[in-house]
């Protein structure tokens, strides 16, 4: 159960957003910024925003270019027409649209006058990732512009952990490209190798060399099974997901002597070199060796293959000690889009990966980085959804 210091820390934030919006003669739309950020606090703390009608909310069924089938939960204003909209990506969690922090943050944004859709991925219940998984994105993105409810130039993508990723190589996709408004991003990666460098080595490229960097173990159980799950072969996939069971992308010793690594195939051979690599030097090349057994697999999910591609503004928010995606991600790809006003990047201590950190009500604190962290992120989600609000015609003009 969240702490009553947690609902005064909490107050003491929006009673300062509040004030601060309120001097700046934008009361309304900043507060119901706010409250949307609220959404997401777990307890759910009362805010203005709840005495707003609820959203309608529908489950909707469509099929990918892919011929596969997808199911979305739409959140939609009961007086919408001709509004915003958003499709929000998750990262990789098995319980999908339905996880209680992501259907919370639907409902706040659909409370402040947003459409938005929840699509499901297509197999985060195993942990991974395929590459038709962004072929489901641009087919919801296009299912949302048909609604209704929703103005077909101002639909964007918000995109958390992994899912923000996706989002920016489902913008990237030559049927949307063109429409989408903005990307948003909290915490994700700009570039495959690096993740896998990451789980492989425990270090991070900085500048021209490697710094130490550990990622949380859930980064090498999603990493694992995607790239496991691409193996043509399907006796190499059974028997490398049986070599690597443990928490580290070291093969277990009890099973490796019982395989014959010769007699693998060359993707599977191509994955275990670059799992049990760790020379941080090494992984280009190694990568490169997947790459050349399994065209397109690595690529398909990694933004740096598609960001050439990528029209719509992005606006990256990214933990600045995140355990689950290195900080330099977002730096990345903010420099490769040229900085600003294409790309806007804001790095904070107040959330943790995805999620907002848990409160610490020491002064020293409060004052020295959660209050200023909480009025950035405030004007982090204003200035994007305001943005998105604008529509495509604002960015191309």
């Amino acid at each position: 159960m969240i702490s009553a210091r947690t609902f005064i820390g909490l107050g003491l934030a929006l009673a300062l957003l509040g004030f601060v919006v309120g001097v700046r003669d934008e009361l309304g739309p900043g507060i119901r910024t706010a409250s949307a950020l609220a959404a997401v606090v777990p307890g759910n703390p009362p805010t203005p925003l709840q005495l707003r009608p609820l959203p309608r909310v529908t489950t909707l069924s469509y099929t990918t270019r892919e011929g596969y089938d997808v199911l979305a939960d739409l959140y939609e204003p009961p007086d919408a027409r001709h509004g915003p909209a958003i499709v929000l990506v998750n990262g990789v969690v098995p319980e999908g649209r339905t996880y209680e922090p992501l259907v919370g943050f639907a409902d706040g944004l659909a409370r402040t006058g947003f459409a938005v859709l929840v699509p499901d991925a297509l197999d985060y219940q195993n942990y991974r990732v395929f590459p038709e998984d962004i072929g489901a994105l641009v087919r919801g993105f296009q299912v949302l512009q048909s609604r209704p409810s929703v103005d077909p130039n101002r639909v964007g993508f918000i995109g958390f952990s992994m899912g923000g990723s996706l989002a920016m190589v489902a913008a990237s996709d030559p049927e949307i490209a063109e429409q989408a408004a903005l990307v948003a991003t909290i915490g994700a990666y700009y570039s495959l190798d690096a993740m896998l460098r990451a789980v492989t080595t425990s270090t991070v490229q900085v500048g021209d060399g490697h710094e130490p960097y550990q990622p949380d173990s859930y980064v090498w159980l999603v990493t694992r099974n995607t790239l496991l799950s691409a193996i043509p072969e399907a006796s190499d996939q059974e028997a490398l997901f049986h070599l690597f069971t443990l928490e580290t992308p070291d093969p277990d010793p009890d099973v490796l002597p019982t395989y014959d690594l010769t007699g693998f195939g060359a993707p599977a051979r191509s994955v275990y070199d670059l799992f049990v690599n760790r020379d941080p030097a090494a992984v280009g090349r190694l990568m490169d060796g997947v790459r050349g057994t399994m065209p397109g697999t690595l690529e398909s999910i990694s933004p740096d293959a598609h960001i050439e591609r990528l029209r719509a503004p992005v606006a990256l928010l990214h933990d600045r000690s995140d355990l689950y995606v290195p900080v330099q991600e977002s730096q990345v790809i903010f420099d490769r889009l040229g900085g600003e006003p294409r790309a806007r990047l804001a790095v904070l201590d107040v959330i943790q990966h995805a999620q907002l950190a848990e409160l610490d009500l020491s002064p020293p604190v409060l004052l020295g980085s959660f209050l200023p962290g909480m009025w950035t992120l405030w004007q982090f989600t204003y200035d994007a959804l305001g943005q998105l609000s604008a529509g495509v015609d604002a960015h191309q003009a």
